[in-house]
């Protein structure tokens, strides 16, 4: 591939609106976001509320956007992502994230290649190959701000969709019973690695998480309520065959 078709592969292109109202129809109420309260002169916040999403505003330690309590999202702009990579910022908040988000994703808005500053291709190739294969947190472009609003509210709706269902889980089969015990956790939709611990840590076993109303749940750092009422409905709904 040569450098025009790299650069573009990579411009990000408007979302069809015909796919983002396929989302939201099948979504099963209003989306909740918590956001840092540095991006609110951004205008993120604002377009956001805009588009029907109920917005909390909080100083946050990790990320920037927490989404339905479920997907936390560092947001850069093209610019302040090469600024991020120069000044050391970029990895140290990427390894934030990974230590303590269980969904991660880093959203750059704009085109890093495109910015004016002075910093070589491999380099910045090398930075965004870091993120996603070391650090294994999902890189996603946008156009604008507005394209941002629209990608995060896809991100939520496709992550519900595909967590209404448990698939079972093959293979591997813990030993020990402290792994036992977050491995239990994790059959949940929205629990990951961090946050089964997190909940274990709060509880303190897996009988006690099991028996936290919605509302203990939520006390929870990273339990949402999307993420509450899923746990409480799978435990709480009677079965029937499908």
């Amino acid at each position: 591939m040569n450098k025009n078709q790299a650069a573009a592969s990579l411009k990000t292109r408007q979302i069809p609106l015909k796919f983002v109202n396929f989302f939201l129809e099948n979504s099963g109420g209003p989306m909740k976001a918590i956001v840092d309260w540095r991006e609110k002169p951004s205008g993120i916040v604002d377009l956001m509320i805009a588009g029907g999403i109920e917005v909390q505003i909080k100083k946050m330690t990790c990320g920037d956007l927490i989404l339905d309590g479920i997907i936390t999202v560092e947001r850069k702009t093209a610019g302040d992502f090469i600024v991020s990579i120069i000044d050391g910022r970029l990895f140290k908040q990427v390894a934030n994230l990974k230590k303590n988000c269980d969904h991660p994703v880093l959203l750059i808005e704009g085109n890093p290649f495109r910015t004016g500053l002075k910093m070589s291709r491999s380099a910045i190739r090398g930075a965004l190959l870091n993120v996603q294969t070391v650090w294994k947190v999902p890189v996603v472009y946008s156009r604008s701000s507005k394209d941002s609003v629209k990608l995060m509210q896809i991100m939520v709706r496709q992550f519900n969709k595909m967590s209404t269902a448990m698939a079972p889980r093959a293979g591997y089969r813990p030993r020990r019973l402290s792994t036992r015990q977050l491995y239990v956790l994790q059959g949940f939709p929205g629990i990951g690695p961090h946050l089964a611990k997190r909940l274990l840590n709060h509880f303190g076993s897996v009988a006690a998480v099991l028996g936290a109303s919605s509302e203990k749940l939520k006390g929870v750092k990273g339990v949402g309520e999307v993420t509450a009422e899923t746990i409480r409905e799978v435990l709480d709904a009677e079965w029937s065959l499908p």
